[in-house]
């Protein structure tokens, strides 16, 4: 067999984004506070009053909750006794509660900004392992060029200090169909968002090894047999390593964790 191409594409460390991210973040609160008049507009139109409520959120509930558990449940008539009795009662709250909630820096507004930073935390992994891009070109968008063999696009985006080129012969489209591709990269996606989360929660390599790369290696080599890759390229054999793959790796000479891909012809 004859390598043609081999790239190691990595992470970003959390402090390789750039500070304009923080727009993500305050673009996201403003928008959902945006959304504030609407959603209680939206809310009152159909529970107006009390009476609505009582038709709308009581009446359809117990019809719902009675289908959920049958009438054969031992304890249906006490339960529904129990609901039928308590729910009504609660209208006036339901209404005051809600429209407080709603009211400009309400508990709305106030819930947005404590969730800002969960959502924030979301938004950097996924920028760390896909980019966005345009300021950053992740591991996996990068996967997507490469895969389709846009040998000219993909090199344009790659940079030294994530990924390591190894072999650049000549790149050939890795999958037969679009939808294999699409499958290899959601597989890398997911993996790799695992492997960013295990790092920031402080696990080691090995951790990452036996929980990650093993897991999602194996769905990856499925991928790499005759019939899926492209018949130019030569199949991954496991027995002796060789022939076209890609898996979780993490990389000597960049010390990052990301996805190898290997290209190999037939002898």
């Amino acid at each position: 067999m004859a390598e043609i191409y081999q790239v190691h594409l990595g992470v970003l460390n959390l402090g390789e984004l750039p500070s304009e991210i923080s727009e993500i973040g305050d673009d996201w609160e403003t928008t959902f506070k945006g959304k504030r008049s609407k959603i209680i507009t939206n809310l009152s139109r159909v529970v107006p009053d009390e009476t609505a409520y009582k038709d709308v959120i009581v009446n359809r509930s117990n019809e719902g909750y009675k289908e959920f558990i049958g009438t054969d449940h031992p304890d249906y008539n006490k339960i529904m006794l129990k609901r039928m009795t308590k729910m009504p009662a609660r209208a006036s709250d339901y209404i005051s509660h809600r429209d407080a909630a709603f009211a400009e820096g309400g508990d709305f507004e106030a819930g947005i900004t404590e969730n800002k930073n969960a959502f924030m935390n979301n938004v950097k992994v996924i920028l760390r392992v896909v980019g966005d891009k345009d300021k950053i070109w992740g591991a996996v968008a990068k996967l997507g060029i490469l895969l389709e063999g846009k040998k000219a696009l993909f090199e344009e985006k790659l940079n030294s200090t994530f990924d390591h080129l190894i072999t650049s012969t000549e790149l050939k489209k890795f999958f037969v169909y679009k939808s294999f591709k699409a499958t290899c990269v959601a597989i890398v996606n997911e993996a790799l968002s695992y492997v960013v989360y295990a790092m920031d929660a402080g696990y080691d390599d090995t951790w990452i090894e036996t929980n990650v790369a093993n897991v999602y290696n194996p769905l990856l080599e499925k991928l790499c047999v005759s019939g899926i890759i492209n018949e130019e390229l030569a199949p991954y054999d496991p027995s002796t390593d060789t022939g076209s793959i890609i898996k979780i790796d993490k990389d000597a000479t960049t010390g990052r964790w990301g996805v190898l891909v290997r290209e190999e012809t037939p002898a």
